[in-house]
């Protein structure tokens, strides 16, 4: 596991806020040069401490149906389903939990009929899938993925 020190996570926090901001900008703000920052920035994403990317708002984008799934499952398929999962575009998100449900998951579809489709076509048909349950997200109150406080506010 990487060492983390206060300049790295003063990075990674500036670059949870605005991952847009130069180098030379994120140096300025964290009190170090340019050089040190870039290598730390090259270092976080190379050990894949952080990914450069953007995020998805799925209902800006059309994907009006945002919906968890609950997926119970025979163990001795884990292995099965877990590569099923992966392959699935729909699939936005998936864990291996404890509690109530074997898998989690988090899936996007443009409308209801997708859903169902998927549901009932796609997921049932994967070999060791016992039960799902399909929660549909219908606002998005909060949509993170930081630390669990404000960035700026562990600067």
């Amino acid at each position: 596991m990487p060492r983390l020190d206060r300049l790295d996570h003063k990075i990674i926090a500036i670059l949870q806020e605005n991952a847009r901001l130069t180098n030379s900008e994120v140096a300025e703000l964290v009190g170090s040069s340019e050089p040190t920052v870039r290598r730390r920035i090259d270092r976080l994403v190379r050990e894949d401490v952080i990914k450069i990317v953007a995020v998805a708002t799925p209902f800006q984008l059309g994907y009006n149906v945002v919906a968890i799934l609950g997926i119970q499952i025979d163990q001795g398929y884990l292995q099965q389903i877990e590569t099923a999962l992966l392959a699935m575009p729909e699939i936005r998100f998936a864990g291996i939990t404890l509690g109530s449900y074997d898998l989690v998951a988090e899936a996007w579809f443009q409308s209801n009929a997708e859903l169902l489709t998927f549901l009932t076509g796609r997921l049932s048909a994967i070999p060791g899938i016992k039960r799902t349950e399909s929660l549909q997200v219908l606002k998005m109150l909060k949509y993170a993925y930081d630390w669990g406080t404000q960035p700026s506010a562990r600067v």
